[in-house]
Protein backbone atom coordinates (compact mmCIF):
# COMPACT_ATOMS: atom_id res chain seq x y z
CA UNK A 1 0.00 0.00 0.00
CA UNK A 2 2.90 2.43 1.40
CA UNK A 3 4.49 1.86 -2.24
CA UNK A 4 1.45 2.41 -4.59
CA UNK A 5 1.03 5.52 -2.58
CA UNK A 6 4.58 6.48 -3.50
CA UNK A 7 4.07 5.79 -7.15
CA UNK A 8 1.17 7.87 -7.11
CA UNK A 9 2.76 11.08 -5.60
CA UNK A 10 6.46 10.27 -7.87
CA UNK A 11 3.81 10.33 -11.06
CA UNK A 12 1.97 13.56 -9.32
CA UNK A 13 5.36 15.44 -9.12
CA UNK A 14 6.71 14.11 -12.72
CA UNK A 15 3.77 15.19 -14.71
CA UNK A 16 3.65 18.41 -12.79
CA UNK A 17 7.05 18.74 -13.50
CA UNK A 18 6.86 17.91 -17.41
CA UNK A 19 4.15 20.60 -17.25
CA UNK A 20 5.80 23.48 -16.41
CA UNK A 21 8.74 22.25 -19.28
CA UNK A 22 5.81 22.98 -21.58
CA UNK A 23 4.75 26.20 -20.52
CA UNK A 24 8.55 27.64 -21.61
CA UNK A 25 7.82 29.84 -25.04
CA UNK A 26 10.32 31.81 -26.91
CA UNK A 27 9.69 35.67 -26.90
CA UNK A 28 9.98 38.39 -29.80
CA UNK A 29 12.15 40.77 -28.93
CA UNK A 30 11.60 44.40 -30.47
CA UNK A 31 14.11 46.06 -32.31
CA UNK A 32 14.83 49.52 -34.13
CA UNK A 33 17.04 50.83 -36.63
CA UNK A 34 19.64 53.42 -36.99
CA UNK A 35 16.63 54.97 -39.21
CA UNK A 36 13.75 55.00 -36.61
CA UNK A 37 15.91 56.12 -33.77
CA UNK A 38 18.43 58.51 -35.41
CA UNK A 39 17.05 59.37 -38.72
CA UNK A 40 19.73 57.90 -41.02
CA UNK A 41 18.74 57.20 -44.56
CA UNK A 42 18.94 54.71 -46.53
CA UNK A 43 21.36 52.43 -44.97
CA UNK A 44 21.57 49.49 -46.50
CA UNK A 45 23.40 51.40 -49.59
CA UNK A 46 24.38 54.63 -47.26
CA UNK A 47 26.55 52.68 -44.69
CA UNK A 48 29.70 49.96 -44.98
CA UNK A 49 31.77 47.53 -42.91
CA UNK A 50 34.60 45.58 -44.21
CA UNK A 51 32.71 42.56 -44.58
CA UNK A 52 31.77 39.95 -46.71
CA UNK A 53 28.89 38.03 -46.16
CA UNK A 54 28.89 37.88 -42.34
CA UNK A 55 28.44 40.24 -39.41
CA UNK A 56 29.42 41.78 -36.17
CA UNK A 57 28.15 42.59 -32.88
CA UNK A 58 29.04 46.49 -31.99
CA UNK A 59 28.72 47.51 -28.25
CA UNK A 60 30.06 50.83 -27.99
CA UNK A 61 30.48 54.41 -29.71
CA UNK A 62 34.54 53.55 -30.15
CA UNK A 63 34.13 50.53 -32.37
CA UNK A 64 30.94 51.95 -34.27
CA UNK A 65 33.57 54.50 -35.21
CA UNK A 66 36.22 52.33 -36.18
CA UNK A 67 34.48 50.00 -38.17
CA UNK A 68 31.65 51.81 -39.89
CA UNK A 69 31.62 54.09 -42.37
CA UNK A 70 29.51 56.20 -44.27
CA UNK A 71 26.79 58.97 -44.10
CA UNK A 72 25.28 57.70 -40.66
CA UNK A 73 27.12 58.20 -38.11
CA UNK A 74 25.14 59.31 -34.70
CA UNK A 75 26.32 58.66 -31.41
CA UNK A 76 24.62 55.55 -30.96
CA UNK A 77 22.93 55.23 -26.61
CA UNK A 78 24.66 51.94 -26.31
CA UNK A 79 23.84 52.12 -22.76
CA UNK A 80 20.59 50.62 -24.07
CA UNK A 81 21.28 49.11 -27.29
CA UNK A 82 23.90 46.73 -29.46
CA UNK A 83 24.23 47.33 -32.69
CA UNK A 84 24.04 44.06 -35.02
CA UNK A 85 25.38 44.69 -38.57
CA UNK A 86 26.57 43.05 -41.62
CA UNK A 87 27.30 41.95 -45.49
CA UNK A 88 25.01 40.04 -47.63
CA UNK A 89 25.98 40.05 -51.16
CA UNK A 90 22.60 39.28 -53.36
CA UNK A 91 22.39 38.35 -57.01
CA UNK A 92 19.04 40.45 -57.42
CA UNK A 93 17.33 43.87 -56.76
CA UNK A 94 15.91 44.66 -52.89
CA UNK A 95 12.63 45.87 -51.89
CA UNK A 96 13.16 45.35 -48.30
CA UNK A 97 14.89 43.71 -44.87
CA UNK A 98 12.80 42.78 -42.31
CA UNK A 99 14.13 41.27 -38.94
CA UNK A 100 12.87 38.87 -36.32
CA UNK A 101 14.73 38.70 -33.04
CA UNK A 102 13.67 36.12 -30.89
CA UNK A 103 14.82 35.05 -27.23
CA UNK A 104 14.74 31.36 -26.53
CA UNK A 105 13.24 30.93 -22.92
CA UNK A 106 15.47 27.40 -22.07
CA UNK A 107 18.75 29.52 -22.62
CA UNK A 108 17.95 32.82 -23.11
CA UNK A 109 19.82 33.19 -25.82
CA UNK A 110 18.86 34.99 -29.30
CA UNK A 111 18.59 34.51 -33.12
CA UNK A 112 18.26 37.63 -35.40
CA UNK A 113 16.67 36.35 -38.61
CA UNK A 114 17.07 38.77 -41.36
CA UNK A 115 14.77 38.30 -44.38
CA UNK A 116 16.13 40.42 -47.80
CA UNK A 117 12.93 40.80 -50.01
CA UNK A 118 13.92 40.50 -53.70
CA UNK A 119 12.51 42.14 -57.01
CA UNK A 120 13.54 40.56 -60.24
CA UNK A 121 16.04 43.29 -60.92
CA UNK A 122 19.19 42.59 -62.34
CA UNK A 123 21.18 44.61 -59.99
CA UNK A 124 23.69 42.63 -57.37
CA UNK A 125 24.08 44.35 -54.51
CA UNK A 126 26.14 44.10 -51.94
CA UNK A 127 24.04 45.35 -48.50
CA UNK A 128 24.26 46.77 -45.05
CA UNK A 129 21.95 45.37 -43.16
CA UNK A 130 21.73 46.31 -39.55
CA UNK A 131 19.62 46.02 -36.65
CA UNK A 132 19.55 47.74 -32.67
CA UNK A 133 18.75 45.03 -30.28
CA UNK A 134 18.42 46.07 -26.55
CA UNK A 135 21.86 45.40 -24.68
CA UNK A 136 22.71 42.03 -24.90
CA UNK A 137 23.72 40.48 -21.09
CA UNK A 138 26.96 39.31 -20.20
CA UNK A 139 27.64 35.52 -21.94
CA UNK A 140 23.90 35.84 -23.59
CA UNK A 141 24.67 34.55 -27.29
CA UNK A 142 23.47 35.70 -30.06
CA UNK A 143 23.64 34.08 -33.96
CA UNK A 144 22.21 35.65 -36.98
CA UNK A 145 20.02 33.71 -39.62
CA UNK A 146 19.76 35.08 -43.79
CA UNK A 147 16.74 34.44 -45.56
CA UNK A 148 16.24 35.22 -49.10
CA UNK A 149 12.80 35.73 -50.72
Amino acid sequence: MKILLLSFILIGIVSCSSDDDSSCSDSIIETTSLENEYGCINTKYQMNIELSDDYMIIRNQSEFSEFVTGSCQPDIDFSNYDLIIGKKGLSNGNNSINYELIENCENGNQNLTVTFNQNETTEAPNLTYHALIPKLKDGQDLSVEINVN
